[in-house]
């Protein structure tokens, strides 16, 4: 059976889509206590660090077991339309950086990033590129696309999801917005 690792896991919504999708879930991170209690409940089997990921070390992530599938959403209110819009400067954007970490660390198989569409236009349209391109500097392949989760929630939800896999491919060397968005898969 495959596995997945989780980074700011929260309730569990991401972990319950990987069950679904036929993987087991082997870890997750969350550091909220309320929704730590909320995971713990339903997926008591799973390992759970509740602990702020900006004070995990590099040696623990690395003693962690590596998935076939790291998933995360960082913190969305600095990329939000309804936020601030610091982008990846804000402090919740930074904590974009503390998941690329954890995938640098581990180089899992593939990994599936989501975040609200305000990322594609947060930091004037440059969020998005650089979001893109530290990932494909780690080595992966990545695909994007913009959905909308209306289908599961009573209300407009749009959100970006990049798939990324270990290994080479043809083009991934996207630098303007333009080029990103014209990836669009």
């Amino acid at each position: 059976m495959l596995t997945s690792g989780h980074i700011f896991c929260g309730g569990g919504g991401d972990t319950e889509g990987s069950i679904a999708a036929g993987y087991r879930p082997i870890w997750g991170i969350e550091e909220d206590p309320y929704a730590a209690a909320v995971y713990r409940k339903r997926f008591p089997t799973t390992r759970l660090i509740e602990q702020d990921i900006r004070t995990i070390t590099d040696e623990f992530i690395l003693s962690l077991p590596v998935p076939d599938i790291t998933i995360f959403g960082s913190p969305c209110p600095d990329f939000s339309v309804a936020g601030k819009r610091d982008g990846l400067a804000g402090i919740r954007g930074q904590l974009f950086f503390e998941g690329l970490r954890c995938i640098r660390l581990q180089r899992p198989p593939a990994f599936l990033f989501e975040n609200v569409d305000g990322l594609l236009s947060a930091d004037k349209g440059s969020a998005f590129p650089q979001v893109i391109q530290a990932f494909t500097s780690l080595g992966y392949c990545c695909t994007w696309q913009l959905r909308n989760g209306n289908r599961h929630v009573p209300q407009n939800r749009e959100r970006i999801f990049i798939v990324g896999y270990h290994g080479r491919c043809e083009s991934n060397t996207a630098q303007t917005r333009e080029e990103v968005v014209s990836r669009n898969i």
